[in-house]
């Protein structure tokens, strides 16, 4: 968990550094919305099973600049799904429990221009995760998503933002057994440009 907030405090710093030495527009946002868990593969010594999960919810706050319709920003974002049922060798039970995330991702956006009304948006973002599983067991990993969305400006400083977001981590370790980790988002929020 530590190791989230040290790369949140660098890329913040790094943004920063970054605004001071272009004209920028900074803006900050957040985010809430559906998060859908794929079913995960679970592999130990011995044994395997797959998960399957409810629909959760999630939410993502960011802090970043826009450079001529380049967008740059740090967001630290919190996603969590109840457990449905696992499988395995043909024998299926429900379970109690839930797998959450928190995550602090570095993410480029690009802005198209394609009407004053709608603006489209297409982006990337890499970081770390912390994957936890029914707040027994977690393991920080390396995350990444794509991004695709759309922009209706409300105010000439205020921005509906409706996006989707693959959000997919490196399989986290919990004590041997490697969890497969990966969402669809459908997220609406806010930005703000100061």
């Amino acid at each position: 968990m530590k190791k989230i907030w040290i790369v949140g405090l660098a890329m913040a710093l790094m943004l920063g550094g970054v605004a001071s030495s272009a004209t920028a527009a900074p803006y900050v946002s957040g985010s809430f919305g559906l998060v859908s868990m794929n079913d995960s593969d679970i592999s130990a010594p011995g044994f395997s099973a797959e998960v399957s999960f409810d629909p959760g919810f999630g939410f993502i706050a960011a802090v970043g600049n826009e450079f001529d319709g380049l967008r740059g920003e740090i967001e630290m974002a919190y996603r969590t799904n109840d457990v449905d049922k696992i499988s395995s060798g043909g024998f299926s039970d429900s379970v109690n429990g839930d797998i959450s995330s928190l995550a602090v991702m570095g993410n480029l956006l690009v802005d198209l221009a394609v009407s004053e009304t709608v603006r489209p948006f297409l982006g990337a973002g890499i970081g770390l995760a912390n994957v936890d599983l029914d707040g027994d067991e977690d393991d920080t990993v390396f995350a990444y998503q794509a991004i695709a969305g759309l922009a209706f400006p409300l105010t000439h400083v205020t921005t509906l933002d409706l996006q989707y977001r693959y959000f997919a981590t490196a399989d986290a370790d919990f004590d041997g057994a490697e969890v497969e980790y990966q969402t669809h988002n459908f997220f609406a929020g806010l930005r703000y440009n100061f």
